[in-house]
């Protein structure tokens, strides 16, 4: 009798680290909003005007889309770590060229190259956070994981920036916080290596996938697009509205406080199912745009920093904690494809409401943008409110399609 030697032996499961992972995700994220303080400023110093600042904006939308909507295979062609470092030193570059050539042009290619980044982190964090915990570990634990990591990340960056504005004013074109963001990236990159990979699904060979939306996941798609939305308002069209009312210097300060607090209900949102956390998400953030809208036209800083505090609750803890355990659920062997669908909806919301209820703002004024924005976002709530009451067939949740080859 002879014994295989090489398949008796079975090579250890590296061990994970939810928390090293977690911080390569905040650093990314948190370069997304690292700049967009300085776009108005930005703009006025090369001679250009508000469109041109809400353009550079847009840019990250148009980096994020085309990785949302075909490149959902490039963590199995790479490896999703491998894909992720990859991430992480596009976001250096893209901070880098704004450090060396600060402009609103600059600013805009900046953004992109950071869509394609934080769009990439996105879909395949779920996947390798799931990588870093035992197996069978609940969906909502991994999902709450992403969630705060993420969501402290897009609220520092603004509010770092907005910081160093008020502190040293004079230097608001070459802000600390870029060069203090390139240390910290470079220890993200030291911390993704060692890391256990997320298991590849389907042919290697292909990069350009479709996401993928199975059942059930709709109702969490249009709850996440429309709670961005409200976060897009804030970040690109709130800003000019306080500038008006003598309060533009807070406007990165609103952005931390209409992203960050979410963290305080992942908690919550973890135990509840997940159509019962998008349910009260609703409900939170139908009750806090009026805070919003009346503090902006009003002049109130005190309103709208408590309007946006109570709706990030909503956007970045009951409804994106939630909605992405949801998804998580359902999309068995499909998580990337499913977190890449989830994503595009929420960055539809980030982008198309936000242009154009700017764009409503200079023909009517911003009484009637707000206002009309803040009718479609109470009806857009009551309809998904209604969806997202339909039982479940089973007491527990599908495992979904697998991944197609």
């Amino acid at each position: 009798m002879t014994l295989d030697l090489t398949n008796a032996r079975t090579r250890p499961r590296r061990r994970g680290s939810p928390a090293r992972l977690a911080l390569a995700l905040l650093t990314v994220t948190t370069a997304a909003n690292l700049h967009t303080p300085l776009a108005a400023r930005l703009a006025a110093a090369d001679g250009h005007g508000t469109a041109m600042a809400g353009l550079a904006f847009a840019a990250y939308v148009g980096g994020a889309l085309p990785v949302l909507l075909a490149g959902s295979g490039l963590p199995d062609r790479l490896g999703a770590a491998r894909t992720a470092r990859l991430a992480l030193g596009l976001a250096i570059l893209a901070d880098l060229v704004m450090i060396l050539w600060p402009g609103i042009v600059t600013l805009g290619l900046s953004r992109a190259l950071l869509g394609i980044a934080v769009a990439t982190t996105s879909t395949l964090a779920p996947a390798l956070m799931t990588a870093q915990f035992p197996p069978g570990t609940d969906p909502r634990r991994i999902a709450a994981r992403v969630s705060v990591a993420t969501t402290f990340g897009f609220g520092f960056g603004a509010a770092a920036t907005a910081l160093c504005l008020l502190i040293d004013p004079l230097a608001w074109m070459r802000p600390l916080s870029g060069p203090a963001w390139i240390g910290l990236a470079f220890l993200a990159l030291a911390a993704l290596y060692g890391l256990p990979d997320a298991p590849r699904h389907g042919h290697r060979g292909m990069i350009f996938r479709r996401p993928a939306f199975p059942p059930g996941t709709l109702v969490f798609g249009g709850a996440i697009c429309i709670a961005w939305a409200v976060v897009g308002l804030v970040i690109a069209v709130l800003p000019a509205t306080l500038a008006r009312a003598g309060l533009g210097a807070h406007a990165g300060f609103a952005t931390f406080l209409v992203i960050v607090p979410g963290i305080l209900a992942v908690p919550a949102a973890r135990r509840m199912a997940p159509e019962r956390a998008i349910r009260r998400g609703l409900l939170v953030l139908v009750a806090s745009y009026p805070l919003i809208a009346w503090g902006a036209l009003s002049g109130s800083i005190a309103a709208v920093f408590a309007g946006t505090a109570l709706a990030a609750t909503a956007c970045y803890g009951l409804i994106h904690a939630g909605g992405l355990a949801g998804v998580l659920m359902r999309a068995g062997q499909a998580a990337t494809r499913a977190t890449a669908g989830f994503f595009l909806l929420a960055y539809a919301g980030f982008s198309l409401p936000v242009i154009l209820t700017g764009a409503a703002a200079d023909l009517w004024g911003q009484d009637v943008a707000l206002t009309g924005f803040g009718a479609l976002l109470c009806l857009s709530a009551l309809i998904l409110w209604r969806s997202s009451t339909i039982p479940v067939a089973t007491g527990r949740h599908p495992a979904g399609p697998a991944e197609p080859s």
